[in-house]
């Protein structure tokens, strides 16, 4: 267990183990929630909505629909598409962007 100790501006440093297990950096954002008797903190990812909008209506204008699809339900299709991206989001952790 590790502790830590907290400082004049309530600021606590978080141990380096910590730190590189959830691949946190300096600037990152974190969540702090209330759990019980302590405080939870989860690192977070702020989104340009705009952007990411952007980006998801640019791939479906390129989206152009597969023969292996024919005959598959728009559910079955909306969760490939969801597991593609949950994909590409872990890879894209994975190099660090």
């Amino acid at each position: 267990m590790a502790l830590v100790t907290v400082k004049p501006k309530f600021q606590v440093t978080i141990p380096a183990k910590l730190r590189k297990d959830i691949d946190l950096r300096e600037g990152d954002i974190m969540e702090a929630t209330l759990i019980g008797d302590g405080i939870l903190f989860k690192p977070k990812e702020v989104v340009d909505r705009v952007a990411a909008a952007d980006r998801i209506a640019a791939k479906f204008a390129e989206a152009q629909p597969s023969p292996a699809d024919r005959g598959r339900s728009e559910d079955e299709i909306m969760r490939d598409a969801i597991d593609d991206i949950a994909r590409s989001r872990r890879e894209r952790r994975s190099r660090g962007a």
